[in-house]
């Protein structure tokens, strides 16, 4: 019977082995991992630290589900070393090495600690990465020791601001600084991170922007930072979220072709033969992810792949996000700033309401929809989802926004709201058609 191993448990690794079981019952499945913990959510380990969830509440799939899917899985084993041409698999500790006939590494990422003076020596001193459980814990167990007050994010991504968010919900005075000119410079444009920044600190967390940390300052335990500017900033606590980095190190050392990430074909098989890659670690044409939505549709074509069903090809994904912070849904797909990108024939459909805090932009080219950003209002969430790179009208992305197209009855100009900063509604009574002068009552929407 042929066996296929995965090494990682994370959202990749463990879909991948519930995606090969769906399409076959018999092949042996094994996992081999160097967790403590069956495949839990990165996602939530925020509150783990706020004491709003427990470390059990993170765990997803419990011993019955790998009984039940006939997958076998290996906590606390960490892959050493692959010998491709043998198919095997050396384990920390263990000198009989597992075999295999189909190897896929989902080896995943670590946090990235970018070249910050002192950083690196005060791991584990007051400086802290959040990647997984045990993180968390030291963490909790840092701030209740030293009874810190003070607590510095560096990174203001998405997981620099939801673990802010948890941060400031464990009491302690809490400051994002963030290297670019504005928060989640990958994920919005300049008024909705804006209007974000806004939110943020009305939940009394510190924003500094265009903040580049030079210094981790501190002797045995952090007491701040210091910023290339010289600005400095006093912390009992520091916690880097600066981005990810891909796990090549197994590959790599095994002889498998590694760039950034491991490089893999579109059926993403490595450079190596029966040996294939997914989720975080993994390179195609020059790009990694690093986002739950890659993990997701790689796990499915790899899962194929393995078993010889070579029918779907890896495109790359489109990047998506969603964040829940301050109460407040956020959603950023595909191409959300068009100023960015080459060539015009771009069409911007928005409606922004800076007092109810709700932004939503929507991205049109060649009558097909190419991205989205939805703040605060999320109405237009699945329509976007399903509509993505698809065919659709002008007419219908003004129906989901509720923006309207009001004619002059007098002359016939029209005031068309995706071109307005203010909704017609919102116009005082007095205003006047710019064009006969008539008041606004002669205006009639169509």
């Amino acid at each position: 019977m042929e066996k296929i191993i995965i090494v990682g448990n994370n959202v990749a690794g463990t879909f991948t082995a519930q995606n090969i079981r769906f399409l076959n019952e018999d092949v042996d499945i094994e996992i081999f991992t160097q967790e403590r913990y069956p495949y839990y959510t990165r996602i939530k380990l925020p509150e783990v630290i706020s004491n709003k969830i427990q470390t059990n509440d993170l765990i997803v799939f419990k011993d019955d589900w790998y009984k039940d899917k006939k997958i076998k899985l290996n906590l606390n084993k960490r892959v050493i070393k692959i010998e491709p041409q043998q198919k095997k698999l050396f384990i920390k500790g263990e000198d009989k090495p597992a075999t295999y006939d189909k190897l896929i590494l989902a080896l995943g990422s670590v946090p990235n600690i970018p070249p910050i003076n002192n950083a690196r020596e005060m791991v584990g001193k007051g400086v802290f990465t959040l990647r997984t459980i045990e993180d968390t814990i030291d963490i909790k167990n840092y701030i209740e020791k030293t009874k810190a007050k003070k607590a510095i994010i560096i990174g203001g991504g998405l997981l620099g601001l939801e673990l802010a968010s948890q941060i400031k919900d464990s009491n302690l005075n809490t400051t994002v600084v963030e290297f670019f000119p504005k928060l989640l410079p990958r994920q919005l444009d300049d008024e909705c991170s804006a209007m974000l920044k806004g939110e943020i600190e009305t939940k009394g967390i510190k924003i500094v922007l265009n903040a580049a940390t030079e210094e981790i300052l501190g002797n045995g335990y952090v007491t701040g930072i210091k910023l290339k500017d010289g600005q400095k900033f006093e912390a009992d606590i520091i916690l880097i979220q600066a981005g990810i980095r891909a796990t090549i190190d197994l590959a790599q050392n095994s002889g498998i072709e590694t760039n950034r990430g491991i490089v893999v074909d579109e059926f993403l098989e490595t450079s190596e033969k029966n040996i294939f890659a997914v989720g975080d670690c993994v390179e195609y044409k020059n790009q990694t992810w690093g986002i739950i939505p890659a993990c997701m549709e790689q796990s499915k074509i790899v899962a194929a792949s393995a078993l010889g069903l070579r029918k779907i090809e890896y495109k790359g994904t489109t990047p998506k996000s969603t964040l829940k912070i301050v109460g407040l849904e956020l959603t950023s797909i595909g191409i959300f700033d068009p100023s960015q990108e080459l060539g015009g024939g771009w069409e911007i459909l928005k409606k922004a309401d800076k007092e109810d805090c709700c932004y939503q932009k929507l991205i049109l080219k060649d009558n097909k929809l190419k991205g989205a950003i939805l703040f605060g209002d999320t109405k237009a969430m699945s329509f976007v989802y399903k509509k993505m790179e698809q065919d659709v009208t002008k007419k219908e992305l003004m129906e989901i926004l509720e923006l309207y197209l009001y004619k002059c009855s007098n002359c016939g100009a029209e005031y068309d709201e995706t071109k307005m900063e203010i909704l017609f509604e919102n116009l005082p009574e007095d205003w006047k058609c710019p064009n006969c002068k008539q008041l606004k009552e002669s205006f009639e929407k169509i």
